[in-house]
């Protein structure tokens, strides 16, 4: 649905979209990178040690951002017109996707984390065995390194998937938001102020 709003509300109703972009492209793809990379490192790197600080700046900020678009989208206030609002609800419902995708990565992680074995007293443990069976728990326990491994792999791809996703959404909505259109199921669930009427058809730009 198409509403008679001028160019400086477009531009406000473009910002939460234009903030979700920055926020996928930047941040996001950060996410997956580390963990793709810290899933390919050796264990004794500098990359290994200090993958989940690089997965975990990113991601604080993400949520930040999405906290701050759900605060945005709910307590604008008077200063911001009804339209751009709309669309700052917008971009907090496609959240949702990537809020999924973190979850489902999660599991997949935590499986991962889960499996894999406790090398604290490995060499205590190990030093009393006879010499053939030192090598055959050392390469059981890089079998079940390179599963968890594996299994950080599969995790970054629900995200990777919501990202993409949600970045195919967000640039709709951004196009939306400069023609003055919202989706109608948005419309009937936020109805706008009354001597704001909607129309199927894009109306010539006021002001």
């Amino acid at each position: 649905m198409f509403f008679a709003v001028d160019e400086r509300i477009r531009r406000q109703a473009k910002s939460p979209h234009e903030l979700a972009m920055i926020n996928l492209i930047v941040f996001n793809l950060l996410i997956a990178g580390a963990l793709l990379a810290g899933s390919m490192a050796q264990p004794d790197s500098l990359i290994a040690r200090f993958k989940w600080a690089a997965v975990g700046v990113p991601l604080l900020v993400s949520l930040l951002i999405i906290g701050m678009t759900w605060l945005r989208s709910r307590r604008g206030g008077e200063a911001l017109h009804w339209f751009a609002r709309a669309h700052w609800r917008l971009a907090e419902g496609r959240y949702r996707l990537l809020l999924i995708g973190y979850l489902v990565s999660a599991v997949l992680l935590s499986i991962g984390l889960l499996g894999k074995p406790d090398e604290s007293h490995l060499d205590d443990q190990i030093s009393r065995l006879p010499p053939a069976m030192q090598e055959m728990e050392r390469r059981k326990l890089e079998s079940q390194d390179m599963g968890g491994a594996v299994w950080a792999r599969i995790g970054v791809l629900p995200l990777l998937l919501a990202v993409m996703v949600t970045i195919m959404l967000e640039s709709g909505a951004l196009y939306q938001a400069g023609r003055g259109e919202l989706p109608d199921k948005l419309v009937e669930a936020f109805p706008p102020p009354q001597g704001l009427q909607g129309s199927p058809t894009e109306p010539p730009v006021s002001g």
